[in-house]
C-alpha cells in the first residue's frame, strides 16, 4: 500500500467524518455527537475526536452517513413556492427532497442555505459538507442576490437605510446593495451576505413594504439562469464551487 492510499484509509476524527459526509457545519456535527445520536458501529460515541475509518458504520439519528470515498453530488434546484427548504418535516409537509430524483438522494444530501416556503429560486444541494459550510457560514461573506417585487417603491432614504443597516427580529440586517429595476415597477435586485431567517421580508416590513415575490437568482458565482421552477439539474464540482466565490 502506498503512502497516498494509506492516508485515504487512515482513521479520522468523528466530527470531521460528519462534516465530510455533508451533515453540516463542524458546529452542527459537534452538537449531534454530544447529544448522543451518532453511533459508531452501533455504539454511542460522545467524543468529537473518536477515530473512525471507512470500514466503520456511522449513523446519525438512524441514517447511515456517506463514506469518504463515496461520490459527491451537486444539484441545482429552482425551488417553487410552498416547499420547505429541508430534507424532512415532522408534520409531513412537502420538502425540497420531494423534488429530487431518487438516484440523487444520497446520504448526507443537504441544502447549502435555505429559502422560506413562500420564496422561490436557486438552491444548491450537496453531500459535500465543507462546501456547505463555506457557502453558508457568515464569516465567508458569500453574496446572495434576490429579485424582489414589492407592493410599492422604495424611496432613496429607504434604500440608504437598507444598506446602512436596519433592525429586525434577529438583530441588525444590512444589504450589500439595492438596485432598482429599470422597468418602472417596484422591483429590486438586493444583495445580502448574512442569510438571516426571512431577512429580506423582515427588512421590508420594517420599512412598511410588503414583498409580493422573492426569487433568489445567484449564490456567489452560481446563477439560476433558465432552470424551470421545480426542475433539478446535476452540475460538476467545479461549477458548484462557483457558489463559494464571494
Amino acid at each position: 500500500m502506498t503512502n497516498d492510499s494509506a492516508g485515504k484509509h487512515a482513521p479520522i476524527p468523528l466530527v470531521k467524518r460528519l462534516v465530510a459526509a455533508g451533515i453540516g457545519s463542524r458546529r452542527k456535527a459537534a452538537a449531534l455527537i454530544m447529544s448522543g445520536v451518532v453511533p459508531v458501529n452501533g455504539e454511542r460515541a460522545l467524543n468529537l475526536n473518536h477515530p473512525v475509518s471507512n470500514a466503520d458504520v456511522v449513523t446519525v439519528k438512524g441514517a447511515r452517513t456517506a463514506r469518504a470515498e463515496e461520490r459527491r453530488v451537486y444539484l441545482l434546484l429552482n425551488k417553487p413556492k410552498d416547499y420547505l427548504s429541508t430534507v424532512s418535516d415532522s408534520r409531513g409537509r412537502p420538502t425540497i427532497l420531494h423534488l429530487i430524483p431518487p438516484a440523487f438522494r444520497v446520504a448526507g444530501l443537504v441544502p447549502a442555505g435555505r429559502l422560506d416556503a413562500e420564496s422561490t429560486g436557486l438552491m444548491l444541494l450537496t453531500n459535500d459538507g465543507p462546501l456547505v459550510d463555506r457557502i453558508t457560514h457568515p464569516r465567508y461573506g458569500v453574496v446572495k442576490e434576490y429579485d424582489v417585487l414589492l407592493d410599492k417603491q422604495l424611496s432613496p432614504s429607504d434604500r440608504r437605510r437598507l444598506t446602512d443597516g436596519i433592525e429586525i427580529e434577529s438583530g441588525l440586517a444590512t444589504a450589500l446593495s439595492v438596485t432598482e429595476s429599470k422597468r418602472g415597477d417596484p422591483r429590486y435586485a438586493i444583495e445580502l451576505t448574512e442569510g438571516k431567517k426571512r431577512e429580506v421580508r423582515l427588512m421590508m416590513r420594517a420599512l412598511g413594504r410588503r414583498v409580493l415575490r422573492l426569487t433568489r437568482v445567484r449564490i456567489g458565482g452560481l446563477l439560476l439562469g433558465t432552470l424551470a421552477p421545480g426542475a433539478v439539474r446535476e452540475i460538476s464540482e467545479r461549477d458548484a464551487r462557483k457558489a463559494a466565490d464571494g
